[in-house]
């Protein structure tokens, strides 16, 4: 973990790049004013003038971050039609309730016209069958007749048991069809009956994308690929971020917190749930996305803050004692005019140390 920073001044040492950091992101506050306000507890710590001791949750770095539950659905509408038997979406609403139906009329139509062509396929395809087993039936018959009985039979039955063998074949392959003339197209019908007929997909909430009419029973006129309506998931919400920086991807995630302040003073914490590749929808590629889980009693907060884009801070929780050296004062050092990165100067102003996580104003360092 170098956590290198000449590479945005060439060869210039940390104290200048930290200086000109400074002057973007007014950190010249704290510089005009003297590296005396940054905040330190050192004496305290026993650990030098310029480290802090800590065992608790350490701050890395702020991220954007986003709130979502645990599995997010959105209907549209299949085609141009009308939308009726919309429900009210206060409250929770359990699995496969129907939230709202397209062109009911048009599909119990479909319906009955699939009933009567499943019937009428049935008939002939049990002909059908009966035709063979009747054929089988008779050639079997003939084959079991001596020589001179079979001069008498009425009618001749030709094949022995090769004819016999391609029969029995035929028939189990007739029953085999007889079957799929009720699946198969019952199958086709329900994937299409899905689009038209909604149903919550599990236990959560909805939420309609269409101003309902006041008197409910009038149905609504939608133009295709309209959105209906969208529905979570509510047993779980999380706060989610991509991180790319290899530094932070090695650490064990589960010494990972995450938080958002909100403007009451208070603020979303999250613990580590679990990551996974995702794709970048907006950069192409791939990210690698983390779910810190919100505890229940915040998710109600949280399911008002669906989609809307946060500032969070993400956390490190050490497995020991660590200490928190602080950038701007680190980098002012006169080893830091001379050092590429904050792994050299660690190793000339603190050869004891080593480098944990680099943070935005912080490093986390750990004794050897």
């Amino acid at each position: 973990m170098t956590g290198l920073c000449c590479r945005e001044t060439g060869g210039a040492g940390l104290f200048e790049i930290m200086v000109g950091r400074a002057k973007k992101c007014l950190w010249g506050i704290w510089l005009c004013s003297g590296l005396a306000l940054c905040v330190w507890n050192a004496e305290s710590a026993g650990g030098g003038a310029d480290m802090a001791a800590s065992k608790d949750a350490c701050f890395i770095k702020t991220f954007r971050a986003k709130i979502v539950p645990e599995r997010l659905r959105s209907f549209v509408m299949p085609a141009d039609g009308v939308v009726s038997n919309w429900i009210p979406a206060d409250g929770r609403v359990q699995k496969d309730t129907i939230i709202a139906t397209v062109n009911e009329d048009e599909i119990e139509l479909e319906r009955k016209e699939l009933e009567v062509k499943i019937l009428k396929d049935r008939i002939a395809k049990e002909e059908e069958l009966s035709k063979l087993e009747k054929q089988l039936e008779e050639i079997e018959f003939y084959s079991s007749l001596s020589r001179e009985e079979r001069q008498y039979a009425s009618k001749r039955a030709e094949g022995g048991e090769r004819a016999i063998r391609a029969l029995k074949d035929k028939i189990e392959l007739s029953k085999r069809e007889l079957s799929l003339v009720e699946d198969k197209p019952r199958l086709d019908f329900r994937k299409k009956e899905e689009k038209y007929i909604l149903r919550m997909p599990f236990d959560g909430k909805l939420q309609y994308q269409f101003s309902i009419p006041p008197d409910n029973s009038v149905a609504l006129y939608m133009d295709a690929a309209s959105p209906i309506a969208t529905v979570c998931d509510d047993s779980s919400y999380y706060l989610t971020i991509s991180i790319s920086d290899p530094d932070l991807t090695n650490l064990p995630p589960e010494s990972l917190s995450l938080s958002v302040p909100l403007g009451d003073g208070s603020a979303l914490k999250g613990v580590f749930a679990f990551k996974r590749v995702e794709k970048n929808v907006s950069g192409g590629g791939e990210l690698l996305a983390y779910f810190f889980r919100l505890p229940r009693q915040e998710h109600a907060r949280a399911h008002s803050m669906l989609g809307s884009n946060c500032t969070a801070r993400l956390y490190y929780m050490p497995q020991g004692e660590v200490f928190q050296l602080n950038k701007v004062r680190l980098a002012s050092l006169p080893e830091g005019k001379k050092c590429s990165s904050w792994q050299e100067l660690l190793e000339k102003v603190h050869p004891d140390l080593e480098l944990v996580v680099n943070g935005e104003t912080e490093l986390i360092v750990r004794k050897k």
